[in-house]
């Protein structure tokens, strides 16, 4: 199998296999039944230890999602990936991505879905350090040992369960320990989807290739800490104080992304920052109490932001790696479909009226509107969702309508069909998505009353900051003022800065300390040096008691010899 074929191949897999989830999801939606396949592994006294599978129309959908967007990744791959030597290696660790994903969409059993949590996290490493250079080591460092923090209180919660006797998520009740074991599932979660103060490594495993980007931001990676909480929703919305704090943090979350963005020029970190910030508004509707509402936006979200990153990618294969959109100019002129699909992409992630984005994220801010909330928390939260329109308009402005200069690009063309397939197949879901998987499932439909002025509030609000950009970025020449403003954004509020380094001053002085007490310290003085020393001392001793004795000796000869003559 040559390098042509290994692509489509495992394309076709995946395409089958979401077909197959698709039928499956609409047998179970139809007919309201799901179905588990349990096998019992071993059990010790009353501890059972058991692989469960389990089809609801939750994990079928959001397989037949994560399949499909994976299907196109890899025929887009054919085109971005061309030329790599190591080409098949890539292929077969995505795979094992998208493996590691849909273990943990199935398996409902706690113990049995840290296979893929972590293997998510390791896999995730291995793909952003795929270019073998200090920046994405940096950068998957950064990345796997953020996510190992969730590991650790997956691992913790696992722990934790063993005074139920059993790990099925599906039938947890009350027991001593529930509140703490929901805290380790909200930390775990919240890391995995980068929410504050984990928000470090989204940007940075930018250094992934952007299939890996396209995959890791829609369907997998963070949107399983996502995943992870919608199914243990109904136990978390017991523990106290657990929407107010996740309403807290997603606003903090959604609001620093947004701001962030504003500031930032390398395109494909405008579009990370978009995704914590899509991530933020998912995890409010959880704080809201709506965790089919956050399961939906999830869903058409994922149609339009992997849309999004293969039109980018495409973007910056065909402008020989160029990524600042300063450096971008002419999207429209020189790649006509590629612009329109960006442009489609963009408008439904704003939540443009009858595109996928708008059915979920509309209601989201209806219900933010009619939620029982201060006016401070309120008013950051609208600025925040107000805050994509800015951004979005703002890259499209630099790239696809600025003029052509400075570097002239030959054959730059929309004609690999390969990434014109992938890219129409996900534009359809990005159009219709939506409006098609609110009118399959009942769950997504939600009846709100509200006064006309807030129903017409948020297209007002979407037209009002597309003026907005035009008015701020229309006339932009790309220069900005490096103020203290300008840094605190562009750096995401210093978190890379703060998540690192000081754990490293911690970690570096208490192992000087360490060093000093323990390793030059005792273990030296009662160890190697100091039994060194002791027999040094020891030696020295003697060797002076018998120089003293051979002297006595000698004296005592002496005088002997005198006295016998």
């Amino acid at each position: 199998m040559n390098k042509m074929k290994i692509e489509v191949f495992f394309s076709l897999i995946l395409m089958s296999i979401s077909c197959f989830s698709g039928l499956l999801f609409m047998y179970l939606v139809l007919n309201n039944c799901c179905y588990i396949i349990s096998w019992e592994i071993f059990n010790i006294m009353s501890l059972f230890v058991e692989l469960d599978i389990l089809f609801d129309w939750v994990s079928c959908s959001f397989s037949m999602l994560v399949c499909l967007i994976s299907s196109s990744v890899c025929m887009f791959s054919v085109s971005y990936m061309k030329g790599d030597i190591n080409n098949k290696r890539f292929m077969l660790v995505l795979m094992l991505f998208v493996m590691s994903m849909n273990f943990l969409i199935f398996i409902p059993s706690f113990i049995s879905l840290i296979l893929g949590w972590d293997g998510l996290g390791l896999v995730s490493f291995c793909l952003v350090i795929y270019y073998q250079n200090n920046k994405s080591l940096s950068a998957g460092m950064l990345t796997v040992l953020m996510n190992r923090v969730g590991d650790c209180f997956i691992l913790s919660g696992i722990s934790v369960m063993v005074l139920l006797g059993h790990w099925n998520y599906l039938c947890i009740w009350y027991f001593w320990f529930f509140d703490v074991c929901m805290v380790f599932i909200v930390i775990a979660g919240m890391t995995k989807s980068a929410q504050i103060p984990f928000s470090s490594w989204l940007p940075a495993a930018m250094a992934a290739p952007t299939p890996v980007s396209a995959l890791v931001h829609s369907s997998t990676l963070v949107t399983a800490g996502v995943f992870l909480l919608i199914r243990f929703y109904y136990c978390l919305v017991e523990v106290e104080y657990f929407c107010l704090f996740m309403i807290f943090i997603s606003i903090m979350t959604t609001f620093m992304s947004g701001i962030c963005a504003v500031y930032e020029y390398d395109m494909k970190k405008i579009i990370a920052l978009s995704t914590l910030s899509q991530l933020g508004v998912m995890m409010m509707s959880l704080g809201m109490k709506m965790p089919m509402l956050a399961l939906f936006h999830l869903y058409t979200h994922a149609l339009f932001k992997a849309l999004l990153f293969l039109c980018g990618g495409n973007i910056i294969h065909c402008y020989n790696g160029v990524q600042d959109i300063r450096d971008i100019k002419g999207v429209s002129y020189n790649l006509p479909l590629t612009g329109v699909i960006f442009n489609i992409s963009n408008m439904a992630l704003c939540g443009f009226p009858f595109l996928a984005g708008f059915y979920s994220k509309d209601l989201i801010i209806e219900i933010l509107l009619s939620n029982n909330m201060n006016l401070l928390m309120g008013l950051f939260a609208m600025f925040g969702v107000c805050l994509t329109m800015l951004y979005s308009m703002r890259m499209s402005i630099f790239m696809m309508w600025g003029d052509v200069k400075s570097v002239i690009y030959e054959n730059m063309e929309d004609s690999d069909m390969f990434v014109v397939y992938s890219m129409i197949i996900l534009c359809f879901g990005a159009l219709f998505g939506g409006f098609s998987l609110q009118s399959l499932v009942m769950s997504f439909n939600e009846v709100i009353m509200l006064p006309i002025f807030y129903k017409l509030l948020v297209l007002m609000l979407i037209f009002l900051c597309m003026l907005i950009s035009l008015s701020v970025w229309g006339l932009s020449s790309g220069k900005q003022k490096y103020n203290m403003l300008y840094w605190c954004n562009s750096k995401m509020w210093f978190l890379s800065f703060l998540s690192g380094f000081p754990f490293l001053i911690f970690m570096k002085l208490s192992s000087n300390s360490t060093l000093k007490l323990i390793d030059n310290g005792w273990l030296e003085m009662l160890g190697g040096q100091g039994l060194l020393l002791f027999l040094k001392n020891v030696m020295l001793l003697m060797e002076r008691w018998m120089v003293v004795m051979f002297n006595v000796n000698m004296i005592v000869i002496i005088f002997i010899l005198i006295f016998m003559d």
